[in-house]
């Protein structure tokens, strides 16, 4: 019988979700700080979680019966989403902060209403409210485009805000093809092989585009790594895919809102990194376009969900 766990133990899941997301932009900045190159830091990570999840996979040991169909989204899922992304994303962290970084990233909701009304029109119209939402959601990212000052030199920022952004929209493809032609997929299934096709490419891609590792494999890159790896990769999804089993999708949806704020603070601690008032009315931008969107979820909640 599936019986639904304790309040106050999904509560503390979801919130250690958070935490592991929102940190992972900080321990990004130190493997890059440390003299890795973007690629193979993404490499060394995804290769990490893929030896983790390949474990878990001969311990629990899921019947596989995959589809042609389902073969293609996985390897859709691992090139984009677990390889592709990642490289942006790292490559992104080399040009502006983690916090920075975060609240970019954090458009990712926006992005898939993009994409869903495009690829699923059907069962995910653009209504008024998420055409606004969206408006307002990109109205943030110019005003963090356009920000002047700041540590970093100007064309370094855009170009570093660009790739995040790039980031932001390769993830929230395949997440929009998998709720369309995916339902059936056990997510074990898909991590496991989703990361085990990432893991070897971004290996390969580093070899061709940054050659053998020129930089030394200090202890804080490498624990940074395993943190990433184990933890953040590995950990974060099965607690991702868990909670999404017992709480709501819009509850999940607020760590889009929770996530930045954990790596800001965590910025301003470790890195001393300070955002402008611009950052800040950027931020609020994109976190109102993503309330405009979800906001029948705030007015007709289900109590009996977390």
């Amino acid at each position: 019988m599936n019986t639904r766990p304790p309040l106050i133990l999904l509560y503390l899941l979801f919130f250690v979700n958070v935490l592991l997301f929102g940190s992972s932009w900080m321990f990004n900045k130190i493997v890059l700080e440390e003299g890795a190159s973007p690629i193979w830091a993404a490499a060394i990570r995804q290769s990490i979680a893929a030896l983790v999840f390949l474990l878990v996979f001969f311990i629990k040991r899921p019947a596989v019966r995959l589809n042609k169909k389902q073969v293609r989204l996985i390897v859709f899922y691992g090139v984009f989403m677990m390889a592709l992304a990642h490289v942006f994303a790292f490559s992104g962290q080399g040009h502006i902060g983690s916090g920075l970084a975060s609240i970019v990233f954090s458009f990712f909701p926006l992005a898939i209403v993009i994409i869903s009304s495009i690829l699923i029109p059907k069962s995910e119209p653009l209504t008024v409210k998420k055409v606004a939402g969206t408006i307002v959601g990109l109205a943030g990212i110019v005003v963090i485009f356009y920000t002047r000052g700041g540590t970093e030199a100007e064309g370094s920022r855009v170009l570093g805000i660009f790739l995040i952004l790039l980031s932001v929209f390769v993830n929230a493809l395949p997440n929009v093809v998998i709720k369309r032609d995916g339902a059936e997929l056990d997510p074990l299934v898909l991590n496991t092989f989703g990361f085990l096709i990432a893991a070897p490419l971004l290996l390969l891609f580093a070899l061709i585009f940054e050659g053998l590792p020129g930089f030394a494999f200090t202890p804080k890159m490498l624990l940074s790594e395993l943190y990433l790896g184990i933890l953040c990769s590995a950990l974060g999804f099965f607690l991702y895919f868990y909670l999404l089993r017992h709480i709501s999708v819009f509850k999940m949806a607020l760590s889009a809102y929770l996530t930045p704020v954990v790596a800001v603070m965590l910025g301003y601690l470790f890195f001393d990194e300070k955002l402008s008032i611009d950052h800040y009315i950027g931020m609020f931008l994109i976190f109102t376009g993503i309330f405009i969107t979800e906001i029948k979820h705030y007015v007709k909640r289900r109590p009996e969900i977390l």
